[in-house]
């Protein structure tokens, strides 16, 4: 191998190792801003934690936290709630907050104005939320790591699992059409589950006039986030207040990585899956599959066999190495939709055949989609036209 080759094959390494380091700087560097009570020493305002079984909601609290910089409402300027727009707005808590009908209309504009700041970032880059910002993704990235260097077992058992995931071939039972993607998408089983809490966490908190999931939800829990905005329980009149036995359900979502890798945010986390859904329109920083690369496909023209056409040893060792390595689990190899990737660009990093490669432009998700679906009704109207009513004999084709 030639010294140009060697220092060119080292460069790419060195740069796969600083966006793997830089985005684990990010998000710690966000782990410590939403977890520590950084804002603490700025007068930030103590709240107090109560217990459900003990001593109840009507008695003293156990102690106080200092609150902390909520992801549900991340304050920008300072804790004074009557500032409107100035902060960013969890796309579900926003939408269970307005649905409740308890903001005040003088904060209404501004509020929806900090959720769209919110989105704007997810449609332009993709949902980097979950793969450089969540606090909670991060812990569960973490634990996922922990797994795969120190139980093994463990971690075998869920490659085993992920394996069985992605060679089971799902019957479509759409209720509109089979081959309509858009019945597809409603029966994807890593949104099944996430579609179905978001879906009741609104309806819900429309009949109930305060945000359901933002209840349960371990990513402010873990942040010592509160309800934001108008956030008011119809019992007490006042804001919601940190219950203490609401604290291990971050640990239940943290554990259950246990059973696949990143389980909670691939197939429980409406968050997650509000955020898929606006970055599925994001053109940017896409990764893509070169074929003529990929051991998994064919033999690479670089390869010393490639005159031999022998490949079974590569695939043997590959094993779909950047599918595995995916957090979100994306057929790459495949084309699989990448509305669900996070650009952490681990399967960038994995592939060590440079198989993988960052589109800066393409074709979004969503575009994609829309054109499918006005493809399959093309092609329905035709087929309902008759024989004798084409416009061309080549639509027959």
């Amino acid at each position: 191998m030639k010294k140009s080759d060697i220092s060119l094959k080292n460069r790419k390494k060195q740069k796969k190792v600083i966006i793997r380091y830089s985005r684990w700087l990010v998000k710690t560097a966000f782990l410590l801003i939403f977890m520590l009570p950084i804002a603490y020493f700025i007068f930030a305002p103590p709240f107090p934690v109560y217990s459900l079984f003990f001593r109840g909601l009507d008695q003293s609290p156990l102690f106080y936290v200092p609150y902390g910089q909520s992801v549900c409402s991340f304050l920008l300027v300072d804790y004074n709630f009557a500032a409107p727009g100035s902060w960013l707005i969890c796309p579900v808590g926003g939408l269970q907050t307005l649905l409740t009908g308890r903001v005040d209309f003088y904060i209404l504009i501004p509020t929806i104005v900090a959720l769209l700041l919110f989105l704007i970032p997810i449609f332009i880059f993709g949902n980097i939320f979950c793969g450089w910002v969540c606090p909670l993704g991060t812990l569960i990235d973490g634990f996922d790591s922990f797994i795969e260097r120190f139980l093994p077992n463990i971690n075998a058992k869920r490659e085993k699992c992920f394996d069985q995931n992605r060679d089971k071939k799902i019957k479509d039972k759409g209720f509109i059409c089979k081959t309509c993607p858009f019945s597809r998408l409603l029966h994807n089983q890593n949104s099944l589950v996430a579609n179905g809490v978001l879906v009741s966490s609104l309806i819900g908190s429309a009949i109930f006039k305060f945000p359901i999931f933002c209840s349960i939800c371990p990513i402010g829990i873990i942040t010592k986030g509160m309800f934001h905005l108008k956030a008011i329980t119809t019992i007490t009149g006042k804001m919601m207040p940190i219950i203490i036995e609401l604290w291990p359900i971050p640990v239940i979502a943290i554990l259950s990585s246990l059973r696949e890798k990143r389980f909670w945010c691939r197939k429980i986390c409406p968050v997650g899956f509000t955020l898929n859904i606006s970055g599925s329109f994001s053109p940017l920083f896409r990764p893509k599959v070169k074929h003529d690369k990929c051991v998994m496909k064919e033999c690479p023209n670089t390869c010393e066999d490639f005159h031999l056409d022998y490949c079974a040893a590569c695939r043997l060792i590959d094993q779909r190495r950047c599918e595995k390595a995916c957090p979100q689990g994306i057929d790459l190899l495949n084309n699989g939709s990448l509305s669900r990737c996070t650009r952490c660009f681990e399967c960038y990093i994995q592939c060590e055949n440079g198989a993988i490669q960052i589109e800066t432009f393409d074709t979004p998700d969503a575009i994609q989609f829309i054109k499918k679906i006005k493809k399959n009704l093309g092609r329905k109207n035709r087929r309902c036209m008759g024989p004798g009513r084409f416009e061309h004999p080549t639509d027959r084709l």
